[in-house]
């Protein structure tokens, strides 16, 4: 992107006020308890809230852009539609419950409901959704555009930038920093439509010059992929962003209420992103999909707009980046690290913090190995979310239970079939094309599925 003197200016005003009020929330020092560094003292209101939950959960901007660009409103039944559903089933159904039992993490909650060995293996799989792999390579993406950098350097001068206040300040310099990103992240797409408007014409004319195939509701994918993007929606009721924030709410009136009005803002954004995508595909020719709304922003915008569309997509992308990095640290910090005994004489804190350092370079790896965003967020979904939707569910129905000795198992199982479904697709020949058929979820799905048929019990009251 060719950028003006105005434009570079306000990016790094951009950081320098994300490093001043990520800093500015570091925890005191006579109040570094595991609570306040991980959960910001359970004390996040309303607004804080929204603004968090809200920036952190749509953080895949980029890949959005290459979605909307290669295959039109189809990006939107699968990215939007299924996760209001799941998301307004999780604030009537669960979030209450997740304030109310008081945990601190998934694995952790899952620990005091089937013992240690299975809160363990669930903060592994945890993990395969949340190292930020994906996001860094997209924030590592536009600082290439940006800087003309190769993008290794970019990936590792983001990532450091991104994360380093999250090391002293925990949960609440994440939560600070996602509410001034929420904001940002309105007002360029904002300003990226109309300008989009005025430069090539009205919505009727640019629907007009795409495509019909991108106006159609499944577009170049099958029923399959949209239903498993459907079943990858319940992510949400394991998706430990939720989790955290809901358990990190000041009561559970609030992790309710927070969720419901998120799906409002997330419905704006939604329309926001498809329709700036759709004028992007009408009128310009993009070798690079996942570029699709910087190069539509260098097109249409002018100096200084052009300088706050670009802080308005790194605001999207570091709000997610941030949240999924730190509960990926807590995870290897709290419910990995500190159950070895060689780390026991270690805080919580130090091993957080040990944590994210260990995230940085997992992620970077990650990002650099599978250079496709879409490739990384939909494959580490499939595989981690059949081993981990039973569980959690089984976690707030307490009349209900499964054998411990069997938890195990109905973790373990649905994650390997995912896993080895994969590594089918990617590495069998046509003539096993029976692997080639099926999403790689759905083995596993079925797996945990017939678990619960098999497994799962009436608890006696009196028991």
């Amino acid at each position: 992107m060719k950028l003006s003197i105005i434009d570079i200016t306000i990016i790094l005003v951009y950081f320098l006020v994300i490093l001043f009020v990520g800093f500015k929330a570091k925890i005191k020092k006579q109040s570094t308890n595991e609570e306040n560094y991980l959960l910001a003292g359970r004390k996040i209101t309303l607004p804080f809230f929204v603004a968090s939950l809200v920036a952190t959960w749509y953080g895949n901007i980029l890949g959005i852009g290459e979605f909307v660009y290669r295959s039109g409103i189809v990006a939107w039944i699968c990215f939007g539609v299924p996760y209001y559903i799941s998301a307004f089933l999780f604030a009537i159904f669960i979030a209450s419950k997740i304030r109310n039992l008081g945990f601190n993490s998934i694995p952790e909650q899952i620990s005091n409901t089937f013992g240690a060995t299975s809160g363990f293996f669930a903060s592994i799989v945890v993990l395969l959704i949340t190292l930020p792999a994906a996001y860094i390579l997209m924030l590592g993406e536009i600082f290439q555009i940006i800087s003309g950098q190769n993008l290794l350097f970019s990936i590792i001068i983001v990532t450091v930038l991104s994360l380093i206040y999250l090391f002293w300040g925990g949960l609440k310099s994440d939560v600070w920093t996602n509410s001034i990103q929420f904001i940002l992240m309105y007002v360029g797409f904002f300003v990226l439509l109309i300008f989009a408007f005025f430069t090539f014409g009205s919505l009727s004319d640019m629907i007009l010059k795409l495509p019909q195939q991108h106006l159609t509701i499944l577009g170049d994918k099958s029923i399959q992929y949209v239903v498993a993007w459907f079943i990858i929606s319940l992510q949400t009721f394991v998706d430990p962003s939720f989790h955290q924030r809901c358990a990190a709410s000041l009561n559970s009136k609030t992790a309710r209420n927070g969720v419901l009005v998120s799906i409002g803002f997330w419905i704006i954004f939604d329309l926001l992103t498809l329709i700036t995508g759709l004028y992007a595909r009408a009128y310009l020719s993009i070798n690079d999909p996942l570029q699709t709304y910087p190069i539509l922003a260098e097109k249409v915008l002018p100096e200084f707009w052009k300088g706050i569309f670009v802080v308005s997509m790194l605001s999207v992308i570091m709000s997610t980046l941030d949240s999924y990095a730190f509960i990926s640290a807590a995870t290897i910090g709290k419910d990995i690290l500190k159950k070895f005994r060689r780390f026991t004489r270690f805080s919580t804190i130090h091993l957080t913090q040990a944590g994210l350092l260990i995230t940085m370079v997992f992620s970077i790896v990650i990002a650099l190995a599978l250079p496709s965003v879409i490739d990384i967020i939909y494959k580490t979904s499939s595989v981690a979310i059949p081993g981990l939707l039973l569980p959690v569910l089984l976690t707030y129905f307490p009349k209900y239970r499964f054998n411990p000795k069997l938890i195990n198992w109905a973790i373990i199982l649905p994650v390997t079939i995912s896993l080895f479904w994969v590594f089918a697709q990617l590495f069998l020949s046509d003539k096993f094309s029976i692997f080639l058929q099926f999403e790689p979820m759905m083995p596993g799905i079925f797996v945990s599925f017939i678990f619960a048929i098999v497994f799962l019990r009436r608890k006696i009251d009196n028991i």
